[in-house]
C-alpha cells in the first residue's frame, strides 16, 4: 500500500467534520453559560480531547503579510505560538492554544515553520533522521512509518515531504516526483509545496532525464495544478518546449495558490535569452522572489543564480548561491550544489581564500548512512 491510499483511509478526525463541529459549539454554549471555576474546567476537558487525539502542543513560527520577505523576517514581525495543532493546510493551521476552550486559526500563508509535537515515535525517529541527513534511512523507513499510523494527517504529510526531500538529495528526481504526485493531492501547505522536485539548477542535464520527461508527460495532464507544474517543468527542455510553456503561463495567471503562480513565473525564467536578463528582467525577478516567504525562496533563488552565471554575472551569481547556503540549509540538494557552484565560480575569478571558506560549508551537507 502506498502512502496516499494509507493517508486517504485513515480516519483523520476521528467524527466527520460536521459533528466535530457541532460538539465544539456545544462545549462553548455550556461553557459560556457556567461560573468562573467550572469555566476553567470546560476549558481544561476541551485541552484533554484535543491532546488525545492530537498530541501535546507543536511550536509555531508565523509572519504578518508585508511587502516583502525582508520585511517579514524583521523581528517586529515574526511570532512565535504553540498549541495542539489539529491541522495544517495550504489555507491554515487550526490549534487549540493553552486554556482555549475552542480553535483558532493562523493563515496558513503566513506560517515559517512548524516544530512537531510527534505523536507517533516511529514518525519521530524519522524526523531525527532526516534532520540528520541520514536520506537513505528516510526513503527506505518512511512509508512504514506513515503506515504504522499513530499520527494526525499533518504529521504524515510533513513525514512524506521530507521522503520527497530525502529522495531529491540521493538524486533520484523520478522517485520524488513520484512521491510528490501524492502530498499535493493531500491539501500540503506552502512549506510542503516547496519541496517540489523541478528543475531550479542543473538537472536538465541529469542522465535520468528522458525517464523523468516521460512521467512529466503524465504529469501534465494530471488534474492537480502543483503536479502539472512539476510536469511542464520538466518538459521546458524539451520536444514538448511549446505544450509545457503554455501550461506555465496559465498557472501563473490562473492558479489560486500563490506559491504555485510564483514558482511557474518562476520556471518561464528559464526561457528567456541571458542577454535580456541584466538589461530588463533582473529587478523584476528580485522582486518577484522576494514577494514570497523567505522559506519557499530556495529553489527560485538557485534558478536566479544559475541565470545570472549563464547571462556572465558570476558575483551576483555567486552571492545568490550563497545566500541559499546560509539561510537554506533545511534544502540539502540546493544548498550542497550551491555551495559547489559558489566555490567553482570563486575560484575560477581567483577569490581563492574565500572559495576555501565557502567550501568549510560542504560539512555541514555531508550525507549520514545508517
Amino acid at each position: 500500500m502506498n502512502p496516499f491510499e494509507f493517508i486517504s483511509r485513515t480516519p483523520v478526525w476521528g467524527l466527520p467534520i460536521w459533528k466535530r463541529y457541532w460538539l465544539v459549539f456545544l462545549a462553548i454554549f455550556i461553557c459560556g453559560s457556567i461560573d468562573e471555576p467550572a469555566r476553567r474546567g470546560c476549558a481544561q476537558d476541551f485541552r484533554q480531547m484535543a491532546e488525545e487525539k492530537f498530541g501535546k502542543d507543536s511550536r509555531i513560527w508565523f509572519s504578518e503579510p508585508g511587502a516583502s520577505s525582508l520585511d517579514r523576517w524583521e523581528p517586529r514581525e515574526l511570532f512565535e505560538d504553540f498549541g495542539i495543532i489539529l491541522e495544517w493546510s495550504e489555507q491554515n493551521v487550526v490549534l487549540v492554544r493553552p486554556e482555549a476552550k475552542s480553535e483558532s486559526t493562523i493563515s496558513g500563508d503566513n506560517v515559517v515553520r512548524i516544530e512537531p509535537s510527534w505523536t507517533s515515535p516511529a514518525a519521530e525517529k524519522i524526523h531525527r533522521l532526516f534532520e540528520q541527513y541520514q536520506f537513505q534511512a528516510v526513503a527506505a523507513q518512511g512509508n512504514e512509518a506513515i503506515k504504522l499510523g499513530g499520527m494526525p494527517r499533518w504529521q504524515q504529510r510533513v513525514i512524506l515531504a521530507e521522503m520527497i526531500e530525502s529522495r531529491s538529495a540521493l538524486g533520484a528526481p523520478d522517485a520524488a516526483g513520484k512521491l510528490f504526485s501524492v502530498l499535493a493531492k493531500l491539501n500540503p501547505p506552502q512549506l510542503l509545496i516547496a519541496t517540489i522536485p523541478v528543475p531550479w539548477g542543473s538537472e536538465t542535464l541529469d542522465a535520468n532525464l528522458p525517464k523523468i520527461q516521460r512521467l512529466a508527460e503524465e504529469w501534465i495532464l494530471d488534474e492537480n495544478e502543483a503536479v502539472q507544474l512539476m510536469g511542464a517543468a520538466w518538459l521546458l527542455s524539451g520536444q514538448k518546449r511549446a505544450s509545457a510553456i503554455e501550461s506555465l503561463e496559465n498557472l501563473a495567471k490562473k492558479s489560486k495558490s500563490q506559491i504555485l503562480r510564483s514558482y511557474a513565473k518562476a520556471q518561464l525564467w528559464r526561457t528567456t535569452p541571458p542577454a535580456e536578463l541584466i538589461s530588463d528582467r533582473y529587478p523584476k525577478w528580485l522582486a518577484e522572489r522576494d514577494s514570497l516567504l523567505l522559506p519557499i525562496q530556495a529553489g527560485p533563488t538557485m534558478l536566479l543564480a544559475e541565470r545570472l552565471a549563464q547571462a556572465g554575472q558570476p558575483v551576483l551569481a555567486i552571492s545568490e548561491w550563497l545566500r541559499i547556503a546560509t539561510l537554506h540549509a533545511d534544502r540539502y540538494h540546493l544548498a550542497n550544489k550551491a555551495i559547489l557552484k559558489a566555490v567553482a565560480a570563486l575560484r575560477s575569478l581567483g577569490r581563492n581564500e574565500e572559495a576555501y571558506k565557502a567550501e568549510l560549508l560542504l560539512k555541514r551537507y555531508e550525507i549520514k548512512t545508517p
